[in-house]
């Protein structure tokens, strides 16, 4: 059950798909999105696809992880995203956890690579029945942290 809570979980924050973008059958992706696609990630399970704004974004099973890819129409990468656990985030992003966010435990994170924005990580954080959504810069810098009302078990343990 907790494996189960954890994969929606994250599916949620990856797929982080507003309501008006809309799934897409495979075939009415263009070619050079799905060529793109396979190329890089080759060995992909339970591919999705979805369209936002003239963005094609597909969420999608890598090597056991949920991840998430968006690309233009002509096939050009604008951004990936990838669930991790706590301990492959950098040593820079662990210790501004823990310095900001002492007691609390990473429930889910992700790392997020934009082409013009660069490396970023976001996770949800939980301490009893509050929590935060947070995105950090490489460096640990914290870009963005907004409170949420936690409803959800912790199943990542890895406290701060």
């Amino acid at each position: 059950m907790k494996k189960i809570t954890f994969f929606l979980l994250t599916v949620c924050l990856l797929l982080n798909l507003p309501g008006f973008s809309q799934e897409v059958n495979p075939k009415n992706v263009p070619t050079s999105v799905k060529q793109a696609f396979s190329r890089q990630f080759p060995t992909a399970n339970d591919v999705k696809y979805a369209l936002e704004n003239s963005v094609y974004q597909i969420s999608f099973l890598y090597h056991g992880k949920s991840c998430v890819v968006s690309y233009l129409s002509d096939g050009k990468l604008i951004e990936t995203e990838k669930e991790i656990t706590p301990a492959e985030l950098p040593a820079l992003v662990n210790a501004a956890v823990s310095k900001n966010f002492q007691g609390y435990v990473i429930v889910t994170a992700v790392r997020r690579e934009a082409i013009d924005k660069g490396i970023c990580y976001e996770m949800d954080l939980k301490k009893e029945d509050a929590g935060y959504s947070v995105r950090f810069s490489e460096k640990g810098e914290i870009l963005t942290k907004v409170p949420r009302k936690v409803t959800y078990k912790v199943t990542t343990q890895q406290k701060h």
